[in-house]
């Protein structure tokens, strides 16, 4: 069936979400630190609620992928129960089907991840989430960052902006009743509030990153900014 096609798709909207929020290596002590001003507590403040919002946004995925597999394997031994449990009315389990407005989504996710780990590549292990100046720290200007200055937080919001454009679709959430619950409906409002609130620090946190890499690179970093004038957006910002 139609549906089915919908199951991989779910899968990797997972993975990139899971490759895109999780560090590629882990926090270090070597070097130096920026001492964090509001904005950098405010994002480090967002770290645990992001965590719990990605949880159940894979928990949500998953729902939405057992359900759709009882709908079109309705013999199955647990099929009656799942749909029984986890929808309203069987027949919402239709409006699951793929939609453009999911593909865009999907594409949109994908792409922010793909680039994403072309910047873990490379930084390698200079790629922490904390701003600061490792030991033998070097300004990286090639790959991603031969056309923008932050390309790691564009990708960090193409892949926030995708997986909104994938709930906000076809989606077991909006389609099967959940959102008729309170809870949800608070934990939906507080997804965005917490989504609006990461794009905006990354907005805010590039001319703090800025202002170190010129401080510990100088000319060199001069030089870079000249060449690569954009911070999130070729030709654009």
């Amino acid at each position: 069936m139609a549906l089915l096609l919908k199951l991989p798709l779910l899968v990797l909207e997972a993975v990139c979400m899971r490759i895109s929020g999780i560090p590629p290596n882990p926090p270090t002590s070597s070097g130096h630190v920026v001492v964090p001003d509001w904005r950098e507590h405010f994002l480090r403040n967002l770290a645990y609620p992001s965590k719990i919002l990605r949880i159940t946004s894979w928990l949500a995925q998953f729902v939405e992928f057992i359900v759709i597999v009882a709908y079109c394997n309705p013999t199955g031994p647990m099929s009656h129960l799942v749909l029984k449990t986890l929808v309203a009315d069987t027949s919402c389990v239709v409006r699951l089907r793929v939609t453009p407005q999911f593909l865009m989504g999907n594409g949109i996710n994908l792409a922010g991840t793909i680039l994403r780990v072309l910047c873990y590549r490379a930084l390698g292990r200079l790629f922490v989430f904390e701003l600061r100046i490792q030991k033998d720290h070097e300004l990286v200007t090639d790959g991603p960052y031969a056309y923008v200055r932050h390309p790691s937080y564009t990708g960090l919001i193409l892949s926030i902006l995708g997986g909104f454009l994938g709930h906000a679709s076809s989606s077991w959430i909006l389609q099967c009743g959940p959102l008729q619950n309170a809870f949800i409906q608070a934990l939906t409002v507080l997804w965005i509030i917490v989504a609006i609130a990461v794009i905006s620090s990354l907005l805010l946190r590039t001319s703090r990153e800025d202002a170190m890499l010129h401080k510990a690179f100088g000319d060199s970093w001069v030089k870079w900014s000249e060449k690569v004038p954009y911070q999130l957006i070729p030709g654009v910002y």
